[in-house]
């Protein structure tokens, strides 16, 4: 199963969107404990779905919490605490995919060299993979729209990926 380190605006905008449950069947979903307590303190639990979701799905054991350690050497940018620990955790635990959508965490894994993914992809994804239907996708992307900090260039480019998606299938379903 492949690994993905998640930041805690990945993990939130994936509950908010009723995804995070099939991502952590999809991957081994591990944070650092610092994301835990951006996401799913006790108070965040008491008033938000979401962190109760995320709380929920770690103390089942799909979402791990494990240590970042420390890195050895000096970030090249400031990172908040929960990106900083997730992405020295995904360098620690190598072959990870580092979930952010946080701009200066994917500056700081592109110069480490670290595959990342934001989470208007991981949808566009979980519908190429079948995990979703086109419509949810649709319906998860324009509320990624409302509720996110994204461009509406980086909207437009996953709703035109998913377009892109369904087409592919849609052709690869035609007798030829």
């Amino acid at each position: 199963m492949a690994r993905m380190v998640a930041d805690s605006s990945a993990l939130i905008l994936l509950a908010k969107c009723s995804l995070l449950e099939i991502v952590c069947d999809l991957f081994e979903v591990v944070v650092p404990i610092a994301v835990i307590a951006e996401a799913a303190s006790e108070d965040l639990v008491r008033n938000y779905p979401d962190a109760a979701l995320i709380s929920d799905l770690t103390s089942k054991g799909a979402i791990r919490v494990q240590s970042p350690g420390s890195a050895g050497f000096p970030l090249p940018i400031s990172l908040h605490q929960g990106e900083e620990d997730a992405l020295l955790l995904a360098i620690k635990l190598g072959r990870s995919l580092f979930a952010a959508d946080d701009g200066k965490a994917i500056k700081a894994a592109r110069f480490l060299k670290v595959p990342f993914i934001i989470t208007p992809k991981i949808v566009v994804e979980l519908f190429r993979l079948d995990k979703i239907s086109f419509k949810k996708a649709r319906d998860s992307l324009e509320k990624l729209g409302k509720i996110g900090r994204y461009s509406p260039e980086i909207i437009a480019d996953a709703l035109v990926s998913l377009m892109e998606e369904k087409d592919g299938k849609a052709d690869n379903h035609k007798d030829t």
